[in-house]
């Protein structure tokens, strides 16, 4: 191994998924250390209505170009995928939303990162306005990290 600095090309293209995540717990823990209380995040979450043409090359390309936000610094975790409805007892209030993007990142300065990032910008360009049947809805919000505990 390098020396694991996280901005170090050579220690990014060597470093497990476990590390990663390893990797992003300390931030979060350290944190919490210099706060001196729980440690927070922000949580960014955007639900999409795809047009009913959608195909499953369009939806393979959102994904893969969600996923490849991951590099910008300050995300700690970075979700896409479809909404459901699949038990008897989940009643479907949708709405018409047919994936869900969920991002938490270190910090709002973060956030303003994500927002402002080129890549950010080309894959919302790209990936995500094409398949839109309506605007999206995005919200964002500040909150304690609690770890569940099984």
């Amino acid at each position: 191994r390098h020396h694991g600095r996280q901005n170090c090309k050579y220690c990014m293209q060597h470093t497990t998924p476990t590390q990663t995540i390893n990797s992003k717990l300390q931030i979060i823990l350290s944190l919490q250390e210099t706060t001196g209380g729980m440690p927070t995040a922000i949580e960014h979450i955007v639900l999409l209505k795809a047009r009913p043409d959608v195909t499953p090359d369009d939806i393979e390309r959102l994904v893969t170009g969600v996923n490849s936000l991951k590099s910008i610094p300050g995300i700690i975790t970075i979700t896409v995928g479809p909404t459901f409805v699949e038990e008897q007892w989940m009643s479907d209030r949708r709405d018409g939303y047919t994936h869900c993007l969920s991002c938490r990142l270190i910090s709002k300065d973060a956030l303003r990162v994500y927002q402002d990032h080129p890549l950010h910008a080309k894959v919302k360009t790209e990936c995500i306005v094409p398949i839109l049947a309506a605007p999206p809805v995005a919200v964002d919000y500040e909150a304690e990290i609690v770890f569940g505990d099984g």
